[in-house]
């Protein structure tokens, strides 16, 4: 199929504010996005969460670039796929493990932990609004396959700690909580998004993203024109075409009229 162009939506703090009690994206944003899709543009999730919970917002995506540009489907079709290398996993679990930090590894299937019942994995959990059913406990012995790390911090000696000995790895912290996304160094929203354009030969002035946090930089900088939410990070203010309006006040379907894109 030709898209006339393609839009990219982060998922928290973009799509949905569980901060404002909108865990899952408005009816006006659904329609919205329906709009856009019926009129000829190409819908993409773009998120650091994982296939397996992050299509619960509600709203209808052609794909999804998930766990921070590291896996890629659209419309079924898997057009990228880079999970972490399984030396790098080992290292970096078991030093999790030796710190007490609670984590989420990534994986497009189903998502796994070393501890579903930890108190820090099950508040992550309720806070994100992510279903328990998008994990499973960690085999013993076994190395997972996976394409991000969700790490549960309980403060910054912790995360200094693991940048000083993981040198390989990026870690982008939240902003409303002590979760940091961690994917290997080259790797980000950035890449996702580029594969997307190529594959579909889209002209990259015809290509927009949404988005709130530090981790959307990335994006914005590979498409032809961020949006910055009402609520969002400063370091996207240089990079932003345009400042639509908060979750709560339905930022996307204005800001999707704004471009006339809908």
């Amino acid at each position: 199929m030709n898209y006339k162009g393609a839009v990219f939506f982060d998922y928290d703090g973009t799509l949905t504010d569980v901060a404002a009690g909108i865990p899952v994206t408005t009816q006006a944003t659904r329609r919205a996005m329906a709009r856009l899709r019926a009129n000829g543009y190409l819908a993409m999730l773009c998120s650091g969460r994982a296939v397996s919970y992050g299509s619960e917002s509600g709203a209808e995506f052609d794909g999804m670039v998930t766990s921070n540009g590291t896996y890629v489907t659209v419309n079924g079709t898997e057009i990228l796929n880079c999970p972490v290398e399984a030396g790098t996993m080992r290292r970096f679990t078991a030093r999790l493990d030796a710190m007490g930090i609670a984590y989420g590894i990534d994986n497009p299937v189903r998502c796994l932990t070393p501890d579903m019942q930890a108190p820090d994995f099950l508040k992550w959990l309720e806070t994100y609004s992510i279903p328990a059913k998008a994990f499973r406990q960690i085999e013993p012995g076994e190395t997972p396959v996976g394409y991000k790390f969700s790490v549960l911090y309980h403060n910054d000696d912790e995360i200094r700690t693991l940048r000083e000995e993981f040198g390989e790895l990026v870690f982008a912290c939240q902003r409303t909580s002590n979760c940091a996304d961690v994917t290997v160094r080259g790797f980000d929203k950035s890449v996702g998004v580029k594969a997307v354009i190529e594959h579909f030969h889209l002209p990259v002035e015809s290509t927009y993203a949404f988005g709130d946090g530090e981790n959307d930089l990335s994006m914005f900088r590979a498409v032809g024109h961020g949006v910055a939410m009402g609520d969002h990070a400063a370091v996207l203010e240089p990079y932003a075409a345009f400042v639509t309006r908060r979750v709560c006040d339905e930022g996307i379907e204005y800001g999707l009229k704004h471009f006339g894109l809908i």
